[in-house]
């Protein structure tokens, strides 16, 4: 084979690797289906949230709202941009960026709760994995452990994504009745997040 065949299938390679490379990066699990999930399922669970957090307790009653992965996603699918776009200007930040998100749960072992995995398919695949540390049955604190494009290359976190690298507890939910849902604490379980909530009345904080 004389140099300039040999140098033109060496560039076809070369494109062919590239192009397979991309494709790989590019290419979601088959657990990211956002346009698999039925109609209105979104708006259901949204409102069976908003139902838990605005029903009427006693001050400080503790109280749990589980949220199951299949639900998350679709209310993610369906309901996080028009959501969002109630308090935005137009543009949805990490969101418009890197496409619409989907979760799962991976187990990580016997001593620690499952993991969170976020993915969203933008310019390529991306993976967010978030851990909870462990205070007796329940996590008081969630962080962002690993970024990865394609789920195999890792990337600093700060370069593509707006979440913080720690979510501590209690974080605190006001109403509109001036009550306040304090969610003190996440439990993690096989089919999704539980979260420990108390509601607390109006000037009682």
């Amino acid at each position: 084979m004389n140099p300039p065949r040999r140098r033109w299938w060496l560039w076809c390679a070369i494109l062919l690797v590239l192009i397979s490379g991309w494709l790989l990066l590019r290419t979601p699990p088959g657990w990211y289906q956002p346009n698999q999930h039925a109609s209105g399922a979104g708006e259901r669970f949204e409102q069976l949230v908003v139902d838990q957090l605005t029903m009427l307790r006693e001050q400080d009653q503790r109280w749990e709202l589980p949220l199951d992965v299949a639900s998350c996603n679709a209310f993610l699918a369906q309901r996080l941009r028009p959501w969002l776009q109630r308090d935005s200007n137009g543009a949805l930040g990490m969101l418009d960026a890197l496409g619409t998100p989907q979760m799962r749960m991976r187990p990580v072992g016997l001593a620690s709760p499952p993991a969170l995995i976020l993915g969203f398919r933008g310019w390529s695949w991306l993976e967010m994995e978030l851990q909870g540390h462990q205070d007796g049955a329940a996590c008081t604190q969630l962080e962002l452990m690993r970024t990865r494009v394609g789920g195999l290359l890792p990337v600093p976190a700060s370069s593509v994504s707006e979440l913080p690298a720690k979510l501590t507890f209690p974080q605190r939910i006001p109403l509109q009745d001036e009550r306040t849902v304090v969610v003190d604490a996440v439990r993690f379980e096989e089919t999704g997040l539980v979260l420990i909530c108390r509601t607390q009345l109006a000037g009682s904080e």
